[in-house]
């Protein structure tokens, strides 16, 4: 089953990568394929498609969030603080975002910051949605 998986999401990347050949400006297609790079664990090579995207769509929050949660995810934390910050600007109702940004912060060493933006992250979210549980578990170590 995993292994019929893993071969669809290749055939996935292979099909999306050939379409933004023929057409490099896509961003649909260029945010489907980072999302497919990210699923199969090739973080970098997500990271660039949605570095291509920013470039190209500058106010992208979807993909300047992508951009933030996968520096964090491969350690870069000045970087992943910038982009998710800039995403919070964006779309400041978003609590992903703002989790996420307290996930950078807090990495960074910075508990007073990440604490300010999980208090957001909290206030922005619905009593029952699924990221509570986990904004309450990380203000509890801040």
């Amino acid at each position: 089953m995993q292994m019929a998986e893993n071969e669809m999401g290749e055939n996935r990347i292979v099909e999306l990568t050939q379409a933004i050949e023929n057409d490099p400006n896509n961003t649909d297609k260029l945010y489907e394929l980072g999302r497919a790079l990210e699923s199969a664990g090739r973080f970098e090579e997500a990271l660039s498609k949605f570095e291509s995207i920013v470039l190209l769509e500058p106010e992208d929050h979807e993909s300047i969030h992508a951009v933030g949660t996968l520096n964090l995810m491969l350690g870069r934390n000045l970087a992943a603080i910038s982009s998710l910050t800039r995403a919070t600007e964006l779309w400041e109702d978003q609590p992903d975002y703002f989790a996420d940004l307290g996930d950078a912060l807090y990495s960074s060493g910075n508990a007073q910051g990440a604490k300010a933006a999980y208090e957001t992250a909290l206030s922005l979210a619905l009593p029952n949605e699924e990221i509570c549980e986990r904004i309450r578990t990380a203000l509890i170590k801040c």
